[in-house]
């Protein structure tokens, strides 16, 4: 009925020239005008800026262009740097740690403390973020993750400075999954392989300035500013969020007006939050705690987050105290492996065949579980995230041990084994960067993620033979491909599995989020496991060595003791001890082989869908009104 009533209108239009020059004309602007008036009181002050629409998944929405484009890129870039740098500037501290707190065989937690939280809470922070907002979700990671990152400063212990770095891990995967959510949110689709790149690319800028940072401050300071850069850094990047992050407005202008209304939108936020987290004004009833709990359950899935903790916490805490408190075959490390494999299976099931059955998921579309098998069981999303997670345990495990490899065999400063990082990290830089240009380029994704999982393999191989025989070539010349798979496959494996959704998804936005955080959960995961796994390989294989070589280290053979009798006692790179650190180290870089040839077998299964082409522009009709809907709806 509209739609005969609009071509009536047209065709008595056209047969009337003059009432078409001036009432078609003076409708128009009206609805102009209109469109505009709503366009604007949805960004004020006066509409909750939660309910603002944060990306444009689904359908074509405006963008910001220009200079708060610009600042909104830098924000994000500035607050994974911040995460980011958190992972690597701890790689040049570990000797002096262990020297003044000790327990060397709990140093790998270290990495883990932070990367642990930071993948089992990755997939929460995304939903959190879909009903509050992703920008005061943001800006709560980033006072959690500066709250961590002082309690760390400041430990006096090496469980304190563990709790810390678990602190910091909770809002640093905050940080870091909404980091890439908010990115690909602000350009088009044929523009995110390029901003992945130009995220990824701060990511190991960061892995440079960390591990030189480190070295720095535990050479000429203390290692405890290796925590400290965090708080200005941290409250930069959160100022920067404040003012220039917000969804809906597009211009400087628009974003200047809308500085006045801040604290009244912050306050608006504080009490979303608020309502969010309770539900419910009086706890005193019973059927309050009943909402609750079904929010708890259903909403954020707390059933499949505690499970999903508690088995992994268990696995990676046999890895750390097996072959050093208690032997392999001991019944607590066993039961630690048993108990965790059990909550971990456990977790998957729950999540992927137990959660959709009950009906008050079936009636409410809200609830989903925080992995979703629909999204997760598709080849082109399970298979380069599965690639992903285990290159990302080789990478770390090399990455942590080059360093070592330098401080424990050649006795260099932090900061000097930081050096020899660059070469790495800056092939890790240009790989991205120039894997962003050929995406934008010819849309192409899986001969990305298959050449960078083939270099990976060699690389890792080739790192095999960095010993205590090596030449200086070969210090420099060994760590190129390592940075080109990491560079390549993170770059990557992201885009391929966004593009696998289907737009026209109703629930298109939450599948958004969920895939994207579900990338950062295999990337932090694998980041955890070669953080302990390495390490327990590396201790195991030196106090074997140790102990077959008949040497007694002062104070009993352990880990943390032969380290500082090498820092105190050295007798050069090809002594007894030489030989034998180098030899352990072969041992991390063989396991990391092994990582790297799993996940080419994975990587080769990747999906070959291209990525969506850059939409066309389309130009505004005035006489036809075609974009009067976009514009209202947005």
């Amino acid at each position: 009925m509209h739609r005969t009533n609009n071509c009536s209108s047209k065709a008595y239009a056209m047969s009337n020239p003059s009432l078409h020059s001036k009432e078609a004309k003076q409708q128009h602007e009206q609805k102009r005008q209109f469109a505009v008036d709503q366009k604007f009181a949805h960004t004020s002050s006066e509409h909750d800026e939660t309910s603002i629409p944060e990306d444009n998944v689904k359908k074509n929405v405006e963008l910001s262009k220009g200079s708060i484009l610009y600042v909104s890129l830098v924000a994000v870039a500035l607050s994974l740097f911040l995460a980011a740098l958190d992972v690597m500037i701890v790689s040049t501290i570990i000797e002096e740690v262990a020297k003044q707190l000790g327990s060397y065989s709990e140093i790998g937690w270290l990495f883990t403390g932070y990367s642990l939280p930071n993948a089992l809470l990755v997939l929460i922070w995304g939903r959190i973020a879909t009903p509050i907002g992703f920008k005061a979700t943001m800006l709560f990671a980033i006072v959690i993750f500066e709250i961590g990152s002082l309690i760390s400063a400041l430990a006096s212990s090496m469980n304190m400075l563990i709790g810390g770095r678990v602190i910091a891990g909770i809002g640093g995967c905050g940080i870091q999954s909404l980091s890439f959510v908010i990115g690909s949110t602000l350009v088009e689709e044929s523009k995110r392989g390029m901003l992945i790149a130009i995220l990824s690319s701060s990511f190991a800028i960061a892995s440079v300035v960390g591990p030189f940072l480190g070295g720095v401050f535990t050479s000429s300071v203390t290692w405890r500013w290796c925590f400290y850069i965090n708080l200005p850094i941290g409250g930069l990047a959160f100022f920067l969020f404040v003012l220039f992050y917000n969804p809906g407005l597009h211009t400087f202008r628009e974003t200047m007006k809308n500085i006045p209304r801040i604290p009244s939108q912050f306050v608006k936020v504080v009490r979303k939050v608020a309502h969010h987290s309770l539900k419910v004004k009086n706890f005193n009833k019973s059927n309050s705690w009943k909402k609750l709990f079904i929010e708890l359950v259903f909403m954020y899935d707390v059933i499949e987050l505690v499970l999903c903790s508690a088995g992994f916490t268990s696995i990676l805490l046999a890895f750390t105290f097996g072959g050093n408190r208690y032997a392999w075959n001991s019944t607590s490390i066993i039961i630690l492996f048993i108990v965790g494999i059990i909550l971990v299976i456990s977790a998957i099931i729950y999540d992927f065949f137990v959660f959709p059955k009950f009906n008050l998921v079936k009636a409410t579309p809200s609830y989903q579980p925080l992995m979703l098998w629909r999204n997760i069981k598709k080849p082109g999303v399970f298979t380069v995230n599965i690639a992903l997670f285990l290159l990302c345990a080789g990478y770390i495990s090399q990455f942590t041990y080059i360093v070592q490899y330098f401080q424990l065999i050649y006795n260099d400063s932090a900061w000097k084994a930081a050096v020899h990082l660059i070469t790495c990290v800056i092939s890790t830089v240009i790989t991205a960067i120039v894997c962003g240009v050929i995406t934008d380029k010819t849309r192409q994704i899986k001969p990305i993620i298959v050449i960078s999982s083939i270099l990976g393999v060699v690389g890792a191989g080739l790192l095999t033979l960095l010993n205590n025989n090596a030449s200086s070539s070969a210090h420099i010349g060994l760590l190129i491909l390592p940075g080109i798979a990491f560079g390549g496959l993170a770059q990557s494996s992201m885009l391929a599995s966004q593009i696998q959704l289907d737009k026209e998804s109703p629930t298109i936005k939450s599948d958004f989020v969920s895939i994207t955080t579900f990338n950062t959960f295999c990337k932090a995961l694998g980041q955890a496991l070669g953080g302990v796994v390495s390490n327990t390989v590396f201790s195991a294989a030196v106090m074997t060595k140790v102990t077959r070589s008949n040497i007694k280290l002062p104070g009993g053979n352990t880990v943390n003791n032969l380290v500082v009798y090498r820092q105190t006692n050295f007798d050069g790179s090809h002594s007894e001890l030489g030989h034998i650190v180098s030899e352990s180290l072969t041992d991390v870089f063989y396991m990391a082989l092994g990582f790297y040839t799993l996940s080419f077998i994975f990587a080769i299964f990747a999906s070959n869908k291209k990525i969506s082409a850059k939409p066309k522009q389309v130009k505004d009709d005035v006489e036809s009104g075609e974009d009067l809907e976009g514009i209202m709806t947005h």
